[in-house]
């Protein structure tokens, strides 16, 4: 039954810290969200078998510090969401792979100090979302990808605070 899903959401698992072994073997799967899963540090290398994937949401999961180097294998995959995972600090070379990739969503991502030579490879990336912070590191790669849009959005997480306080 479980191998048939195509949605798969795991959101505000607080004490998570890896995903079931049984993930990779959802051959259908198209769309898996993991969202404030705080504890989660890695994904299983085999995300990779996941090849019917077209949308990844990694969205605030804090301590997860790369994505697998498996992820070039996941040709239909056309949106990542990896904001707010604050300990990515470098994307795997693997990722220029991903020709079918249009949207990469990697606002708030602090500690992203570099993006791999290959992502001058992603042919297909229409839109990068990401903040002032970081919208310097696809400053390289404009002349490789001429059809890239960057939408730097504001961080308003300190003005939300400022009215939830008041």
């Amino acid at each position: 039954m479980l191998l048939n899903l195509t949605h798969l959401e795991f959101d505000m698992c607080y004490d998570l810290k890896e995903l079931p072994s049984w993930i990779s073997n959802l051959a259908h799967l198209q769309k898996l969200i993991i969202t404030n899963c705080h504890e989660i540090d890695v994904l299983p290398n085999g995300t990779g078998g996941l090849s019917n994937l077209e949308s990844l949401s990694l969205h605030s999961c804090t301590k997860l510090k790369e994505l697998p180097a498996s992820i070039g294998s996941l040709r239909g995959l056309s949106y990542i969401d990896i904001s707010d995972c604050l300990s990515i600090g470098v994307l795997p070379e693997e990722i220029g792979e991903l020709c079918g990739l249009q949207v990469l969503k990697m606002n708030g991502c602090t500690g992203l100090q570099e993006l791999p030579v290959s992502t001058s490879e992603l042919s297909g990336l229409e839109e990068v979302i990401c903040d002032e912070e970081t919208s310097y590191l696809w400053m390289e790669f404009e002349s490789d990808l001429p059809n890239l849009k960057i939408n730097v959005v504001e961080d308003d997480r300190s003005e939300t605070f400022m009215k939830i306080v008041q």
